[in-house]
């Protein structure tokens, strides 16, 4: 009984205890609301909210919302901030009835000899892209640096894709090089960097490869589908705008590293050459037109290939900014550092096509080991000046540098198979290359923004100097008659392996320097007592391409030598022992652009009109050095475009917006395809066109924007487009030779649907888009068949298919993750790309097509401490290949790959690319 007394009295003050904790949490409630731009309606995802003298506290998500749960019930004091914004503190009173609380900040100011110095708005979050997108004068989407830090992607043709309406031309490893803009090539859109057109390292074309820039440089990248008379009007598909980091508001520094690897290099050896032996200039540009090459010209040890096991990717980028004198002058610094290594291993048919009945048949298989080292560096550096409120200055410079070495294993079997009949012979050959492409961009740009007259005068400049070269030093390719043949029985016969006698060395550079000045003005008034803004400017542009090649023909001495699997056992005697002087790829050209333009805005309650006219003036001119009976070695074009535009803006709701736009453009020729060359690349030889006009459109857009939230959208898109003179590249025939040639075609058409989505609830995102485009153009082919005397016989007849590189359906789904409290972020990402035409053919309906593919990235980083988080790229997840069908049968020599079906579409190209994996970790001060 003495026991069990103060027994009962434990579990009686237990219970009083457990009464009291459980009424105690019965006491508490929840704390909800959101946090906002006071201007804009932003919502500022990242901003917290703490409740002072507590440990409570919470992150604001990607929707603007935040919660704090198990409040006890009182009265505290609420305090929100957010980097560039005024914190803001209230005073709240925790009940059960507590409402959801809305949170505006307001942008920090400060004030400077009488001078209000504003902070600017962070222009790299994805709210901000959203309202570029509802105030833009133009059609455009807009990609912000969070979301590409977090997407998959390391290069900017990489992040393009991800872009509504956007899809990508890929290089021989699989990345991503150019961007394909609703369904137009590559050659019929441009680049830009903060608004400035930059010249492309390319040796052939005018548009700039993508991939040749880090995308961790970017601050935002925009992509225009429609032109204003301010912008310059050479695209016909789209505008890639990429805006460079700019400096903060407060001192920031970062720093990334990173490794990975390819999963192809797990299966394979990395196929590498020493690069360092290769010189940079060809023996007659070294040592002056009259040197003649001797042996001592030409290294062999980049024609010596090792395999080395699993090299490692690696990556690294910092970036320092801030802002002095009481936030007047900010400074910014980035760089950029990327080796990557790829590859591919691909099958690969050439073709030929039957005369009796036009069908594609089989020639050559080859079966090809793509090894690339790449190195990207990217150098950013940028002052802005704010001397007043209406009065501010910006210098921008930059280098990228692309360092491409190639190594190329391929095994050719010829199949022989004269008209049809036969099992294929021929010996089986294997060829080596190793080539190295060095591209460089450097820009600078210095630029200025006053307001004058009370501010209804706006007067913005700019002055720039841009350069961009390339160097393709001493490319080298030497063939192996293997000991391995087939005869006219298709038995296999062994016989000695021989070194092909012809070993070709060349050397091609390009220089593209252009000098540039902007000028425009904008003048605020009023008509019939409407708002209405008047602007007038121009630019000028010259710009001056200078191209060199020198071949030279190298021969075994003597002519028969067996292959031991060296090549530096092997003896060669220089025959061109000067070069090519002559050859037409010697050229320099030299284009002047002058164009000015009026533009007025007119505001009728919510409805905005832009119209106006742009007038390019431009003359280009080019000289080879070719002998002159060569048509075409000198030339000049001039010709005046005016390009007339209007675009309705009208907004039926603050988040509702309805566009119509209408404006003319054009393409220019590529300097590289004008010039009458032949010059014998991987697949075909290729000549060039002296006779080739521009191209020029009319395009008509619609579209409807509904932003139900600060970072929600979806907006629906239908296009038009009615092309004169497209310029496509083209196989031709000449006698018995293909070659492949760029000429204009007639009249095309391209119209379609474009869907555009982007939501988010509490921590999860969903995005993508959907584009629909269907094009049609009308050329003459060549119709191959027997005729009823039993002759082989051509005929043209005309065909009506697709432009080049146009794709009827293309999509991508993103679905993201985002938990601020845990600091996860995850997205996966998937990209459509339905079938397209790789290579036009001059055979009818013998053109060759891409196949329709998926492909699945993924991306994921995880904060570990304050400023530090680790981060997993996985791209190619499906492992999907390139394949490329004619979409006709192979009746004649199916035989000769019995793994395939050809019954209705014979197989061209097969390539596969692996998974590329990177890790890494990212500090943030």
């Amino acid at each position: 009984m003495r026991l069990q007394i103060p027994l009962l009295i434990g579990l009686v003050v237990t219970g009083l205890l457990f009464t009291k904790a459980t009424a105690a949490l019965a006491q508490t409630a929840t704390v909800q609301g959101t946090v906002t731009d006071d201007e804009t309606g932003e919502p500022l995802t990242g901003a917290t909210v703490i409740l002072e003298g507590t440990s409570y506290n919470a992150v604001v998500r990607l929707d603007g919302s935040f919660t704090i749960r198990s409040v006890p019930h009182g009265t505290y004091t609420l305090e929100a901030s957010f980097v560039s914004f005024r914190p803001l503190r209230r005073e709240i009173t925790v009940t059960d009835e507590i409402p959801r609380l809305s949170l505006r900040l307001s942008p920090d100011t400060a004030e400077l000899d009488g001078v209000v110095v504003s902070a600017r708005r962070d222009l790299r979050t994805e709210q901000s892209a959203r309202v570029a997108e509802r105030q833009a004068e133009a059609i455009i989407n807009v990609m912000d640096a969070r979301s590409i830090e977090l997407s998959p992607d390391v290069t900017v043709a990489n992040v393009v894709q991800r872009v509504s309406g956007v899809s990508l031309e890929r290089s021989s490893t699989g990345d991503g090089q150019h961007a394909i803009v609703r369904g137009m090539d590559k050659r019929y859109n441009y680049t830009l960097v903060n608004g400035i057109k930059i010249p492309s390292p390319d040796l052939k074309n005018r548009y700039v490869p993508l991939d040749i820039f880090p995308s961790d440089l970017l601050d935002r990248l925009v992509v225009s589908k429609s032109l204003t008379p301010d912008m310059e009007g050479d695209a016909i598909g789209g505008v890639i705008d990429m805006k460079m980091r700019d400096a903060p508001e407060r001192l920031t520094a970062s720093v990334d590293v990173g490794l990975g690897f390819s999963q192809l290099f797990a299966q394979r050896d990395f196929l590498d050459f020493d690069s360092g032996v290769v010189a940079t200039q060809s023996p007659r540009a070294a040592n002056g037109p009259d040197y003649r090459a001797g042996l001592e010209d030409f290294p062999f040890q980049n024609l010596n290939f090792n395999g080395q096991g699993l090299p490692l990717n690696q990556r690294a980028g910092f970036a320092i900014g801030n802002r002095f004198w009481e936030g007047r002058l900010g400074v910014l610094a980035a760089g950029s550092y990327q080796q990557s290594h790829r590859g591919s291993n691909s099958l690969f048919f050439e073709m030929d096509t039957d005369r009796e009945n036009n069908n594609p048949f089989f020639d050559t298989v080859q079966q090809r080991q793509f090894s690339a080292q790449q190195t990207r560096t990217g150098l950013h550096a940028k002052l802005d000046y704010r001397a007043s409120r209406n009065h501010t200055f910006d210098w921008y410079n930059a280098l990228i540098r692309l360092d491409d070495s190639i190594s190329r294993a391929r095994v050719d079997t010829n199949l022989r198979i004269g008209r049809g009949q036969g099992p294929g012979t021929g010996r089986i050959t294997e060829r080596y290359r190793s080539q190295q492409q060095l591209q460089n961009i450097f820009n600078s740009t210095l630029q200025g923004e006053h307001t004058l007259l009370g501010e209804q005068l706006n007067v913005d400049w700019s002055a720039v100097y841009s350069r961009a070269t390339q160097d393709d030093p001493d490319l080298a390719e030497f063939r192996v008659l293997t000991g391995t043949r087939r005869n006219g029985t298709g038995d296999i016969v062994q016989e000695r392996a021989l070194v092909d006698r012809d070993l070709d060395r060349r050397w091609a550079a390009n220089t593209d320097q252009d000098l540039a000045g902007y000028l425009n003005a904008t003048w605020a008034t009023r008509f019939a007592s409407l708002p209405m803004e008047l602007s007038a400017g121009g630019m000028y542009r010259f710009k001056d391409r200078d191209n060199t090649f020198n071949s030279y023909l190298l021969r075994l001495s003597p002519n028969t030598q067996e292959w031991d699997g060296d090549i530096m056992s092997t003896t060669w005697t220089v025959v061109t022992r000067t070069g090519t002087p002559t050859d037409p790829l010697n050229y320099t050209s030299e284009e002047r652009l002058a164009a000015y333009y009026g533009m007025a805005k007119l505001f009728v309650g919510d409805l905005q009109v832009l119209g106006g006219l742009r007038v390019e003036h431009t003359d280009f001119s080019w000289r080879t050095n070719a002998p002159e009976t060569i048509p075409g070695r000198v030339g000049s074009n001039q010709y005046v475009d005016y390009l007339p535009s209007l675009h309705f803006r009208y907004a039926l709701r603050p988040d509702l917006n309805m566009r119509l736009s209408y404006f003319r453009s054009l393409s220019r020729p590529n300097f590289f395809e004008v010039v009458p060359f032949r010059i014998i690349e991987e697949e075909f030889q290729e000549r060039g066109n002296p006779f080739l006009e521009r191209t020029r459109a009319h395009n008509l857009d619609l579209r409807a924007e509904f932003f139900p939230g600060p970072l929600n959208k979806f907006m629906g898109a239908l296009f038009f487009k009615q092309i004169d003179d497209p310029i496509e590249s083209a196989l031709a025939i000449d006698g018995q030779r293909i070659f492949l040639q760029s000429n204009n075609f007639g009249t095309a058409y391209n119209f379609g649907l474009e869907l555009d989505l982007s939501t988010y609830y509490r921590n999860f995102g969903l995005r993508g888009f959907y584009t629909f485009t269907n094009s049609e153009i009308t050329t003459s082919k060549i119709v191959r068949f027997r005729g009823e005397s039993g002759t082989l016989t051509s005929r043209q007849q005309e065909q009506t298919r697709p432009l080049q590189g146009q794709s009827q359906h293309i999509g991508n789904v993103s679905l993201l993750y985002k938990n601020q409290d845990w600091g996860t972020d995850a997205q996966l990402a998937g990209v459509y790309t339905g079938r397209r035409i790789l290579s036009v053919s001059p055979y009818f309906e013998n053109d060759i097509w891409q196949r329709a593919f998926w492909q699945l990235d993924l991306s994921v980083e995880q904060r570990l401490l304050d400023g530090v988080v680790v981060y997993a790229k996985i791209n190619n997840l499906l492992n999907t290949p390139l394949r490329a069908d004619v979409l006709r049968p192979n009746t004649a020599n199916p035989q000769e790959a019995p793994y395939l079906d050809t019954s209705e579409s014979t197989l061209v190209r097969e390539d596969f690319y692996q998974r590329t994996y990177l890790f890494g970790v990212k500090y943030d001060l």
